[in-house]
């Protein structure tokens, strides 16, 4: 009888340890892919804002003065609202494409900028008088300013 029951002690220790095993390999499991899938959608959401913001603000100001020049080595995109004599510029700056917005004419300041999202390279430039290219690293986009 003890040999029985020493044999169902062992079968019993067995069973509770691969269940543990199994257990924290799920929960392993599923950290990981959740980790996975939290860096892929940060990816994405960086990327829908990088490539389509731009646009945004593009469309948004449709009446604006849009154009593009370069400050202190910067390629920047200016929308400027002749009426209430402010403008939105859109420059990339330290790996980050960052937005400000003052008085037309105004100085930009890079360090209270708002940034809008990561990308290595972010080059605007006129492919005609109607259309901008922006590209980046996160591929590219064109806008009609027409």
């Amino acid at each position: 009888m003890s040999e029985k029951k020493l044999l169902g002690d062992i079968v019993s220790v067995l069973t509770v340890a691969v269940l543990f095993i199994v257990i924290l390999v799920l929960v392993v499991f599923s950290a990981v892919s959740y980790q996975r899938s939290v860096a892929v959608q940060d990816y994405n959401n960086n990327l829908r804002a990088v490539l389509s913001y731009v646009i945004t603000a593009v469309k948004a100001d449709r009446g604006s003065e849009i154009f593009v020049s370069d400050a202190d080595g910067m390629e920047i995109l200016t929308i400027r609202d002749n009426t209430t004599g402010y403008e939105q510029r859109i420059f990339h700056s330290d790996g980050k494409v960052c937005e400000d917005y003052g008085v037309a004419g105004s100085e930009i300041n890079t360090e209270d900028a708002l940034v809008i999202g990561e990308a290595k390279e972010f080059a605007i430039s006129k492919v005609t008088d109607e259309l901008i290219e922006i590209r980046t690293d996160l591929g590219n986009s064109y806008i009609n300013i027409g």
